[in-house]
C-alpha cells in the first residue's frame, strides 16, 4: 500500500491529474491552497499501481510535484486490492515503481565514513573468527558487514540508466573490498605477532574457511542465488537485511583468509581467497542485474530502453567474461594446494 500525494499550481494541472486517477479507477481526495491555485491531491494505492501512474502523470507538466509514501499503518479494508487482470508487465503486481526502487537503493548507501568504519570492523571481525575457527564469529561480522547497498545500488542503476548512483555503487563496492582487506591484513599481523595466538591457531583449519579449495561451481551458484535473492528483495517489498547477511557470508570469510594467509606467509591461500572474493563479487552482480531486469525494471523514458538494455549487455558480458576467468584461475589454485 502507498500513499501517492501530488501538488499542482494551477487549476488546469489539477483537472489533467484528476483525470488521470479517475482513468485508473483510483480514489482520491482533493485539498485547495489559499491562494486559489494550488491543489494537493490524496491517492491511497496498491503498490503495483504506483508506477503506471507515475508515467502517466509524468506527461501532466513541470508544475506537478509527487511524493511517495509507505503508511505506517492503515485502518480499514478495501485498499489493498488484487492487482487488475490487465497487467502491463510480468510480476508488475509484485514489485515496486522504478522511483521507489530508486529510492530505495540510494537509501542503502550510506556516507563513506560510516560505510568505511563498519566495513574495517567487520574485517577485524572476520579475521578473529578464521583465527578461533570460528562460525559464530564470522556470522558476526556477516551481519556488521555493510556490503548490500552498494551492490545493489549499481545494479539498480544498470537497469534505471541512472550513471551517476551507478558510479557511486561501484566505487563503494571497490572501497568496501579495500578497506576490509586493509584491516583484516592489519589485525592478522598484529595477532602474527602473539606468541600466545601463534601457539593457538589451527593454521591449516583456519585457511579452509576460505573457501577456495572447494568446487567453483558451487561458490558461484551461492554467490548468484544472493545475486538474486538480493535482487528480488530490492524488487518487492521484502526484507533485504537477511540478504544482505548471505552476501557478506560469500565475501567476508575469504578476506579474513586473506589477512591470515599474508600473516602466516601462505600464498596459495592468499591467492585463492582472492579469487574467491572476485568471483562472489561478480556473481553477485550479475545476479541481482539480471533478476531486476527480468522482473521489469528498465528507464521511464521508453526511448532510452534500447540504449540500456546494451549497456547491460555490455556490463553482463564483460562480468562473466572476468567471472569464467577468475573461476579458471581458482581452478588452477585449487589444484596446486
Amino acid at each position: 500500500m502507498r500513499l501517492l500525494t501530488v501538488l499542482t499550481t494551477s487549476q488546469s494541472s489539477t483537472d489533467e491529474v484528476t483525470a488521470i486517477v479517475e482513468h485508473h479507477d483510483l480514489e482520491y481526495s482533493l485539498t485547495d491552497h489559499t491562494d486559489g491555485e494550488s491543489r494537493t491531491i490524496t491517492v491511497p494505492a496498491p503498490a503495483h499501481a504506483i508506477e503506471p501512474l507515475e508515467d502517466d502523470l509524468a506527461t501532466v507538466g513541470d508544475d506537478v510535484s509527487i511524493v511517495v509514501e509507505e503508511p505506517m499503518a492503515i485502518v480499514g479494508s478495501g485498499w489493498d486490492e488484487s492487482p487488475p487482470a490487465k497487467r502491463r508487465e510480468w510480476l508488475s503486481f509484485e514489485r515496486i515503481s522504478r522511483s521507489e526502487l530508486r529510492s530505495k537503493a540510494q537509501s542503502q548507501l550510506p556516507s563513506l565514513v560510516i560505510f568505511a568504519a563498519m566495513t574495517a570492523i567487520s574485517g577485524v571481525v572476520a579475521t578473529t573468527g578464521v583465527l578461533l575457527n570460528s562460525l559464530a564469529v564470522l556470522v558476526g561480522a556477516m551481519v556488521i558487514a555493510p556490503l548490500l547497498g552498494p551492490a545493489m545500488a549499481s545494479s539498480a542503476a544498470t537497469v534505471l540508466d541512472e550513471r551517476q548512483l551507478f558510479v557511486r555503487g561501484v566505487k563503494l563496492q571497490l572501497v568496501g573490498i579495500g578497506v576490509a582487506m586493509a584491516s583484516a591484513l592489519a589485525f592478522a599481523a598484529f595477532a602474527r605477532t602473539s606468541a600466545v595466538i601463534t601457539a593457538a591457531v589451527d593454521l591449516q583449519a583456519s585457511l579452509g574457511l576460505g573457501s577456495h579449495g572447494l568446487p567453483p561451481s558451487l561458490l558461484v551458484t551461492v554467490a548468484v542465488c544472493s545475486g538474486i535473492a538480493a535482487g528480488l528483495g530490492m524488487a518487492t517489498t521484502g526484507i533485504t537485511d537477511l540478504i544482505g547477511v548471505m552476501i557478506a557470508a560469500a565475501i567476508m570469510p575469504p578476506i579474513g583468509v586473506v589477512g591470515v594467509g599474508v600473516a602466516w606467509t601462505e600464498p596459495a591461500a592468499v591467492l585463492g581467497s582472492l579469487v574467491v572474493v572476485a568471483v562472489n563479487v561478480i556473481a553477485i552482480n550479475v545476479g541481482a542485474i539480471a533478476t531486476l531486469w527480468t522482473v521489469g525494471f528498465h528507464p521511464s523514458d521508453r526511448s532510452r530502453i534500447r540504449t540500456t538494455r546494451g549497456a547491460i549487455l555490455r556490463r553482463v558480458v564483460l562480468l562473466t567474461a572476468l567471472l569464467l576467468v577468475a573461476i579458471r584461475l581458482l581452478e588452477v589454485v585449487s589444484d596446486g594446494l
